[in-house]
Formats: structure tokens, C-alpha cells, sequence
């Protein structure tokens, strides 16, 4: 495993949850995590995308780059982002959404027929 692979699920202070993945800062919002955990919907994982203009303009932007779902069960959280695929426990989930928790570890979660 690889530190780019290892990634840390943490609470934001607006209430959405930050997932760090290596040098790579993820995040799902907060109106998504309702859906997410008590719903099981798929919700967009985002991140901030900072581009500079030909006239010297700074621009950043919010750009979807993944996904996050309840597994079949519906006792993991799958995430899938450019950086790759992880699954946290449900209930650790929760409890770093409600403050209960400060982190959860998101372990690497290989493609099926993989290993």
C-alpha cells in the first residue's frame, strides 16, 4: 500500500465530511450526507479544481470527482474517486458525522476478480 492509497475520513467544520487521500483533499457535502446515511442514495464526492486564465485570473471551481454509496448490505460505505476506490464501515461513518468520532481510516477497496 502506498501513502497516495491511504486515506483519512474527517468531519469539516461546516458539517461535511473531508475524505484525505495522500496529497488529495476530498469532500462530501453537508446537505449530502442525510441522502447518504439515512437514505443509502449516492451522493458526489467534489473537490476543488484551481486553474489560471491567460490574463493571470485565478480561478477555482468545484468539480465532482467520485462518488459515495451505501454497499448492498448496507453496512459499508463505498467511495470512489480519481484517486481511487475505499469502503469505510457504516456506523464508523456516522459517528465522525455526528462528532462522535474525529476520523475513520478509508481502506483501499479492490476492484472484484482483483487479488
Amino acid at each position: 500500500m502506498t501513502e497516495e492509497s491511504i486515506g483519512t475520513l474527517r468531519l469539516g467544520s461546516h458539517g461535511g465530511l473531508h475524505l484525505l487521500v495522500g496529497r488529495e483533499h476530498y469532500r462530501i457535502a453537508p446537505e449530502d450526507l442525510r441522502p447518504l446515511l439515512l437514505h443509502g442514495h449516492a451522493v458526489p464526492v467534489t473537490a476543488s479544481v484551481t486553474g489560471e486564465r491567460e490574463d493571470g485570473t485565478v480561478v477555482t471551481e468545484t468539480a465532482i470527482v467520485g462518488h459515495a454509496a451505501v454497499n448492498a448490505p448496507g453496512r459499508a460505505v463505498k467511495v470512489f474517486t480519481v484517486s481511487g476506490h475505499f469502503i469505510v464501515p457504516l456506523v464508523s461513518v456516522q459517528r465522525v458525522a455526528r462528532g462522535e468520532a474525529v476520523s475513520a481510516p478509508l481502506f483501499p477497496l479492490m476492484p472484484e476478480g482483483w487479488g
